[in-house]
C-alpha cells in the first residue's frame, strides 16, 4: 500500500490569464516530466488539449496532471479561470486537499479571485497564494498584498520579498531565515536598506504564526529568542488548519519560484486522509469526444481501486465495472493496475455514471461530498441550421452537457423554442462551435422569445352559426356564448348552462373546443389568451346537419365575432429576482431595474457573503433577456442573479402597439 503522506492533491486556481497553464508547464519542466515547455499562445501546453482551448489561448476545462518531487507525488488540477468555466474550477477545488491561487502580481485580484476564495473558505482548503508574474515592470507589491488582505482573507503572509537590480527581479527575501536567495537557489547578500522591511515583516509573521501554538506564544509576549525549527512547525500548523494564507512570490513564465512553490506544496499542505472506512470514489470530471468515446476522472476519497474489478455507483444504484485505469497527464494515459486514497485516475466507457457520482463496493451507503452547481447566467433559443441539425441537436447536446453539468438545455413549452442556459455568452458560443466540430451539427444561437399571452378587460355576449350545405347532407352549429374576463391565473373555465336541449349533450365538449382552439390563435398578435370564462347559454342544432365540426367551427365564430368586443389586452410574464451584488453598486444596479420596468420589493444584507446586498424585484422578463453581461459591467463581474416565473401583467399600451406590429411582419 502506496504511503499516503507522501501524497499531495492541490488545485491550481486563478482569474484568466493569471499564468495557471504556464505555471503546471514549469512545474513539469522543473520534476522532468516534460523536455520543453509550451504555452497558451502556440497552443502547445500539456494541460490546455481541447481543440476550443487551442484556438481560443484559454483554459476552458479542467485538466489534470502528476509528478513526483522530494519523494512525494503531487497530483495537480488546472482549472479554468474565466467565470464562464467557473464549475469546473469548482470542481477542482472540491475533489483537491489543498488550492494554490494564482494571483497577477501587478494586475492583482478581481471579481474571479473574490469568487474562487469565497468557495476556498467554503470548503476550508488550505492555500498558498502564488503571487505570478513578480518581473513585470511597475509592480506595486503592496498593494496588491493589501487587496488581498482587505478583499480575500486579513490571515494572508508574505513569506517572501523580492530582491531587485537594475529594474529586473533577480531572487527573494526569505523572511522567516532572514536570508536572500536567487531564483536558482543561491545564497546572496541582503540589499542595504532592506534591513527594517525584513525586520518588519518577520515580526507579523511571528506574531501570527505564534497564534496557533501556545508555547511559542508564550515564548514570544516574553521576548525570547525563538528558534526556526519551532516556528516552521507551527507554520505548517497554521497553513493545514486552513486559517493562515502564506503568500509566495514568482514568475511562472520565466520559472522564478516554483521550486520554492513545489517545496511549500510538500512542507504546508496536507496529504490525503481516508475519508471513509471503505473504498469510495469521486467523478469530478466527464469528458467525451466523438472519437475516444466518454472518460471519466475520479478522485479516491478512501481505500483502493483494482482496474478490470466490478464497483459500484452508489449515487445511481447500479454496478460499473472499472476497465482499464490511468493516471492523466494532459490527454496522456499512463495504465495503473489499482490507485490508492488521494489519486486522481482516468476510466473509459463507464455505463451510468456522471460527474458528482461516487463509487464504491456494492451495498455501500457511502457517498462523497460534491458541489452545487453555480447559477445558471444566460440563456439562449437554440435553432439548427437545417431540418437535419434540429433533429441531432438534442442528442449532441446531451453529450456535451455530461462534460460540463453547468449547461442545462429544454424545451420552453410556451414557445416551442429549445433554450440552452449556461454561465455567459462566451460558453454558450463554445457549445455551437463544439457541436460543428465534434458532432457535425450546425447551429446558431438567437435570443429566445418573449411568451407573451393575450385577455380581455371587458365582457359580452355573442352569437356563432356555422351552415353549410353541399348537396347530401350539410352542416349545422348554432350557439350563444357570454364571455367575461377572470381574475389573473385562474386560466379558462367553461358553463354549461344549456337548457332544454337546445344543443344535445354530445355536442357541448365540441363548442368548448372550438373557443379553446380560437383562443390558442390570439386576436392582438397570435399569442395564446388566458384567464377567460365562457358561458353557453342557448343555440340551434339540425337533427341532420348537426355535427361535432360544424358545432366546433360555431364556438370559433362566436368567440372571435365577441373578443373584439371585450376590451382585448396583450400581456407579459414577470419574473421575480434575486440579485446579489457589493454594497457600493447597489444604487447603480437599482437604478438599472428601475429602467427596465422593475418594482424593487427589498433589499437586504445578503448573510452568505459580507459586504453584499440581495435585492428582490419584479421585472418583466423581455427586459432581462440580456440582463447578464450589464450586471457584469456594473458590478465589475461581481454581481449574481436568479429568477422565476411571477405572474403574467398587461403590457404598457405603447410597448403593446410595437409587440402587435412586428407580430403582423413576421405573419
Amino acid at each position: 500500500m502506496p504511503d499516503i503522506t507522501k501524497k499531495r492533491v492541490i488545485a491550481i486556481c486563478g482569474s484568466g490569464r493569471s499564468g495557471k497553464t504556464t505555471l503546471c508547464e514549469d512545474i513539469l519542466f522543473l520534476t522532468k516530466k516534460i523536455t520543453r515547455k509550451g504555452s497558451s499562445d502556440k497552443g502547445n501546453t500539456t494541460m490546455d488539449f481541447d481543440s476550443e482551448e487551442i484556438e481560443r489561448k484559454i483554459s476552458m476545462q479542467l485538466a489534470v496532471g502528476y509528478t513526483e518531487w522530494k519523494k512525494h507525488t503531487v497530483f495537480f488540477i488546472d482549472t479554468p479561470g474565466y467565470h464562464n468555466f467557473i464549475a469546473d474550477a469548482l470542481c477542482g477545488i472540491k475533489s483537491a486537499d489543498s488550492v494554490v491561487l494564482l494571483i497577477d502580481a501587478k494586475d492583482g485580484i478581481d471579481a474571479q479571485s473574490e469568487r474562487l476564495m469565497d468557495e476556498i473558505s467554503k470548503e476550508k482548503k488550505p492555500t498558498i497564494f502564488f503571487l505570478n508574474a513578480i518581473d513585470k515592470e511597475d509592480i506595486r507589491l503592496d498593494k496588491t498584498v493589501n487587496d488581498i488582505k482587505s478583499n480575500l482573507t486579513q490571515k494572508a503572509y508574505l513569506l517572501q520579498l523580492p530582491i531587485a537590480k537594475d529594474d529586473s527581479i533577480i531572487g527573494y527575501v526569505n523572511i522567516l531565515e532572514k536570508k536572500a536567495y536567487s531564483f536558482e537557489n543561491k545564497e546572496l547578500d541582503i540589499p542595504n536598506g532592506l534591513e527594517d522591511e525584513i525586520e518588519e515583516k518577520y515580526m507579523e509573521l511571528v506574531e501570527e504564526i505564534s497564534t496557533y501554538d501556545d508555547e511559542l506564544m508564550e515564548k514570544y509576549l516574553e521576548g525570547e529568542e525563538l528558534d526556526i525549527e519551532t516556528i516552521v512547525k507551527t507554520l505548517k500548523t497554521a497553513v493545514k488548519s486552513g486559517g493562515f494564507y502564506p503568500i509566495l512570490l514568482g514568475s511562472a513564465l520565466n520559472g522564478y519560484g516554483t521550486k520554492e512553490l513545489l517545496d511549500s506544496v510538500i512542507d504546508l499542505l496536507p496529504s490525503p486522509e481516508d475519508m471513509f472506512d471503505e473504498p469510495a470514489a469521486l467523478t469530478f470530471k466527464t469528458y467525451n469526444d466523438p472519437q475516444m468515446g466518454k472518460i471519466s476522472l475520479l478522485r479516491v476519497c478512501s481505500g483502493t481501486f483494482t482496474a478490470d474489478t466490478n464497483y459500484y455507483n452508489v449515487t445511481r444504484d447500479t454496478e460499473e465495472r472499472l476497465g482499464t485505469i490511468n493516471l492523466m497527464l494532459g490527454k496522456n494515459f499512463n495504465k495503473v493496475e489499482e490507485v490508492s486514497t488521494g489519486d486522481i485516475f482516468a476510466v473509459a466507457k463507464l455505463k451510468a455514471t456522471q460527474t458528482g457520482d461516487t463509487i464504491a463496493n456494492k451495498g455501500s451507503k457511502v457517498k462523497c461530498e460534491f458541489i452545487e452547481m453555480p447559477l445558471p447566467y444566460i440563456s439562449a433559443a437554440i435553432y439548427g441550421a437545417s431540418k437535419g441539425d434540429e433533429e441531432k441537436i438534442g442528442a449532441a447536446i446531451s453529450k456535451i452537457i455530461e462534460s460540463d453539468p453547468s449547461l442545462s438545455f429544454a424545451r420552453n413549452n410556451e414557445t416551442g423554442e429549445f433554450i440552452l442556459t449556461g454561465m455567459g455568452k462566451l460558453h454558450l458560443e463554445t457549445v455551437i462551435s463544439r457541436l460543428r466540430k465534434k458532432y457535425g451539427v450546425g447551429a446558431e444561437l438567437k435570443t429566445p422569445k418573449v411568451a407573451y399571452k393575450e385577455t380581455i378587460k371587458g365582457k359580452t355576449a355573442s352569437h356563432g352559426r356555422y351552415k353549410k350545405q353541399t348537396g347530401g347532407h350539410g352542416q349545422f352549429g348554432d350557439c350563444t356564448i357570454e364571455i367575461e374576463p377572470l381574475p389573473r391565473g385562474k386560466g379558462f373555465e367553461f358553463e354549461d348552462l344549456i337548457v332544454g336541449g337546445a344543443i344535445p349533450k354530445q355536442f357541448i365538449p365540441s363548442v368548448e373546443k372550438g373557443i379553446k382552439g380560437a383562443m390558442e390563435q390570439g386576436y392582438l398578435a397570435g399569442y395564446p389568451m388566458i384567464d377567460i370564462k365562457i358561458k353557453l347559454i342557448d343555440g340551434k342544432y339540425h337533427p341532420v346537419d348537426s355535427s361535432d365540426l360544424a358545432f366546433q367551427m360555431a364556438g370559433s365564430i362566436a368567440f372571435k365575432e365577441g373578443v373584439s368586443k371585450c376590451k382585448p389586452v396583450l400581456l407579459e410574464p414577470i419574473v421575480e429576482m434575486e440579485v446579489y451584488v457589493p454594497d457600493e453598486t447597489m444604487g447603480d444596479v437599482i437604478g438599472d431595474l428601475n429602467s427596465r420596468r422593475g418594482r424593487v420589493l427589498g433589499m437586504e444584507p445578503y448573510e452568505d457573503k459580507k459586504g453584499y446586498q440581495r435585492i428582490r424585484a419584479l421585472v418583466p422578463e423581455a427586459e432581462i433577456l440580456e440582463y447578464a453581461p450589464t450586471l457584469r459591467s456594473i458590478t465589475g463581474g461581481r454581481g449574481l442573479f436568479k429568477y422565476e416565473f411571477s405572474t403574467y401583467e398587461e403590457v404598457p399600451s405603447q410597448i403593446a402597439e410595437k409587440i402587435i406590429e412586428e407580430s403582423k411582419k413576421e405573419e
